[in-house]
């Protein structure tokens, strides 16, 4: 297993992990829904003893997981990955370029259903399906895996977004203000006004720990316009909070039958621990595993931090 180190980190990148994962690499587009087309990527490993469904975060793309597709990879996992619509090179119904924007948080759902059921699986023969969630990919995988309880062996939650944080705001007073603010066209507004995607890197204020994979990220995004979401509608934040208090509740956590690992990151602001807590103690088979005085993103961490999470993962998934 070759691991990534912050020495030399993008020269590492460029030279070994691109070549190696794009060379593994198909791209293209599917659509569940007429003209709605959605971006995949799909890396074939070597001898695949299983598969790792990829679903990736608010404002993120599947290219932001280049370095974890790497290491599924080399320990025999083929990888997939969609960005999910408003993201990347999916389907936009949104005229500002830096806002993401969607309908009913469900239309994740059925992407991301649609896209294990109809190509995954048939692509995969009698190999393993696993999922792997980062923060809102989270949300959506824990609905999948409520709605759908047999369409992945085990899932990985990575800081999932089971319930946002607002600061010192109450969510109820957010999502009233929101749903007076948002009537009719105005629900595709931002919650504050973008007009462009910042120039100068801010890693002091970002969800990362590691500063030089936060840097090499933020020049893919300078570089790819795809890249360059920045915030939400009014109506995807109406539809989040209504999507973690659903995911969350005794009705729907009952219905999940597959052993979970959620993995905390101990100093999350973007999105609650104490919703994760909830959530882990109403799943059956929930293990949580706590990552301390690391922020959101934990696959974004140094490698005394990330070498460890990964082998977790891993070991989870056997």
């Amino acid at each position: 297993m070759v691991w990534i180190t912050e020495e030399n980190y993008e020269e590492q990148m460029h030279k070994e992990v691109e070549p190696y994962v794009y060379a593994r690499m198909e791209s293209g587009f599917f659509e569940r829904e007429k003209d709605k087309k959605l971006y995949y990527e799909h890396c074939r490993a070597d001898d695949p003893k299983g598969v790792i469904v990829i679903s990736h975060g608010f404002t993120e793309s599947v290219r932001k997981f280049t370095e974890s597709a790497y290491y599924m990879l080399q320990n025999g996992y083929d990888v997939w990955g969609l960005d999910h619509r408003g993201h990347g090179r999916s389907y936009r119904n949104n005229k500002n370029p830096y806002v993401v924007h969607v309908e009913r948080f469900s239309n994740y759902v059925e992407d991301l259903h649609y896209l294990t059921e109809n190509m995954v699986k048939p692509a995969s023969g009698d190999l393993p399906i696993y999922l792997y969630c980062h923060s809102m990919g989270g949300c959506i995988g824990a609905w999948t895996i409520e709605a759908y309880p047999h369409l992945f062996k085990k899932a990985v939650l990575s800081s999932p977004m089971l319930g946002l944080s607002f600061g010192k705001v109450p969510v109820p007073v957010v999502y009233v203000a929101a749903s007076l603010k948002g009537i009719g066209d105005k629900k595709k507004n931002a919650l504050k006004t973008v007009e462009s995607f910042p120039k100068e890197p801010n890693f002091e204020n970002s969800c990362d720990s590691s500063e030089v994979r936060y840097h090499y990220y933020f020049k893919k995004r300078l570089s790819d316009t795809a890249l360059q979401t920045t915030d939400p509608s009014i109506n995807w934040g109406k539809q989040s909070v209504r999507a973690c208090a659903r995911v969350t509740s005794l009705f729907w956590t009952a219905k999940i039958k597959i052993p979970v690992l959620l993995i905390q990151a101990g100093n999350d602001t973007v999105v609650k621990n104490a919703s994760q807590d909830l959530f882990a103690s109403r799943v059956k088979n929930c293990e949580l595993y706590r990552v301390p005085d690391m922020k959101h993103e934990l696959y974004m961490t140094d490698s005394q931090v990330l070498i460890p999470y990964w082998e977790k993962i891993f070991s989870f998934l056997g």
